[in-house]
């Protein structure tokens, strides 16, 4: 009487690669980032136009590190979720079958 799979409500999988992604996104982010922040210290700044250009920069450099960390947390609170949910789908799927062990037991009683 038990069924072959349960029905899955939720993908745990799909949630794990999303979670590789972000985590992908956050370290490419921070890479492009040090490449930029690199590049611009190479650079002369001597006008006063190329400071203000140069504090222009910064600012959205700072602004890169922000969303890189924020796709990190995004990242780790996709894992988290996921894991939560897979331990709560294997207790639902134990008492599902506990349930359906006293269902056999009753129906075949005479």
């Amino acid at each position: 009487m038990h069924p072959g799979r349960a029905v899955q409500l939720l993908d745990l999988g799909r949630l794990e690669h999303l979670s590789r992604e972000l985590a992908g996104a956050a370290d490419e982010l921070a890479g492009v980032r040090s490449t930029l922040r690199a590049r611009a210290a190479g650079l002369g700044w001597h006008s006063g136009a190329a400071r203000a250009f140069q504090a222009v920069l910064h600012e959205l450099l700072g602004q890169l590190g922000q969303s890189g960390s924020r796709l990190t947390e995004l990242s780790a609170a996709v894992r988290a979720h996921q894991q939560r949910a897979a331990g709560r789908a294997a207790s639902v799927a134990q008492l599902a079958h506990a349930s359906l062990d006293l269902v056999e037991r009753v129906v075949r009683l005479p």
